[in-house]
């Protein structure tokens, strides 16, 4: 008898962040595996086979904003609070035997109803943010999936039980051969979209903002760099605190040298193809998703220099410290000098590939679930 699995994700269908392309790929691969029934319930988008749009308030519409101003919380709480209300009649009907999950708030809901509802689901929680081990949603959740070492250890030393919680980092489509265009076809894409064709282009894949993702930071190092300086795309959700970071990019580097831009998941792959380096410039990541995407495509990747970026690069990445001015200047020169060595983009394919492919992945997927149902 197959396991009947609940994949949630409020944001997906209107935001697009790591843990919605998780999401979204972690359906389609599981729903190849025979032992698993999952259904994927999201915030917005169509309705396909197994795939449910649940209605909710979405972070971003004037309703949500308007309410956590009078409760004195936040939009995204009422996203998934509304989203929790839609799903509970699917629970009652459906009866799951694993709920799988990456929002914490919505994890702890779903627990509290377990208890009023004498419902016997298990609750499996993906730490991809990851939160501090005094978070209510470690006592509340049955396991903890957690996808850096690094994250393992501290809850080991806060005194989660080791048998509460696995490491199985996060998967990511890609292709076993990676095709790099050919020069004419990656001027073709690039006048497509409306992108310069020859200039080197820097590539940073993010919420546009100065808060976690830094791009001000980004933008003062590019603008640093001695004049013809590469072009830098910002891809990324926006909201409010965007426009500041449009307006400094503009500023500094000047419109036909910078832009800012918002894509449909499905595009982001074009861009990445196209690009001739990645930049992150946070200083701390739970393990970003756009890290494994870009070195699907052989990409070169410029972090901050911390645990899970070495965790996840090994000796594939090129690691800089961006608490001070310079350094990532420093590393896009270096970068963009070595760019003709078109074996080291095979060489970061393969390496990333053998690591965090689905194709390599989704038996620990299987595994992790299984023995969270029994």
């Amino acid at each position: 008898m197959k396991l009947k699995v609940f994949l949630i994700c409020t944001g997906l269908g209107h935001v697009m962040r790591g843990y919605e392309s998780f999401a979204e790929q972690a359906f389609q691969a599981l729903s190849k595996e025979p032992s698993l029934d999952v259904i994927l319930f999201k915030g917005g988008g169509k309705a396909k086979a197994k795939e449910i749009p649940l209605w909710n308030l979405p972070r971003h519409t004037i309703t949500a904003c308007r309410i956590a101003k009078y409760t004195k919380s936040s939009a995204y709480l009422v996203e998934e609070i509304s989203f929790f209300f839609s799903l509970i009649p699917h629970i009652q009907k459906e009866k799951p035997d694993v709920i799988y999950f990456s929002d914490n708030d919505i994890g702890n809901y779903l627990a509290d109803w377990r208890r009023f509802s004498k419902q016997s689901y298990k609750l499996l929680f993906c730490n991809g943010g990851p939160l501090r081990p005094n978070s209510p949603i470690f006592a509340n959740c049955d396991f903890i999936q957690q996808v850096a070492p690094q994250h393992l250890q501290n809850c080991l030393k806060a005194g989660i039980p080791a048998q509460k919680q696995t490491l199985v980092t996060y998967g990511t489509e890609m292709s076993a051969d990676l095709q790099i265009l050919l020069p004419d076809e990656k001027e073709a894409l690039r006048n497509k979209l409306g992108l310069p064709e020859k200039t080197p282009l820097i590539l940073s894949v993010g919420h546009i903002s100065k808060s976690h993702k830094r791009m001000d930071y980004l933008i003062r190092e590019v603008a640093s760099l001695p004049e013809p300086r590469p072009y830098l795309l910002l891809l990324g959700q926006q909201d409010g605190s965007s426009p500041e970071i449009i307006e400094l990019g503009n500023s500094l580097l000047g419109a036909e040298n910078f832009q800012g831009r918002t894509v449909a998941s499905h595009e982001v792959s074009n861009y990445y193809k196209i690009a001739d380096a990645f930049v992150l410039a946070s200083l701390n990541e739970g393990l970003a998703r756009v890290f494994l995407e870009a070195m699907s495509y052989g990409l070169p990747c410029i972090v901050h220099d911390y645990g899970v970026t070495h965790y996840t690069f090994e000796k594939e990445g090129y690691f800089g410290d961006f608490i001070h001015k310079g350094s990532l200047t420093d590393l896009i020169s270096q970068v963009l000098s070595e760019n003709g060595d078109k074996s080291k983009f095979y060489q970061r394919h393969h390496f990333i590939y053998e690591r965090f492919s689905w194709d390599k992945l989704l038996s620990s997927y299987v595994e992790m679930i299984h023995m969270v149902a029994n």
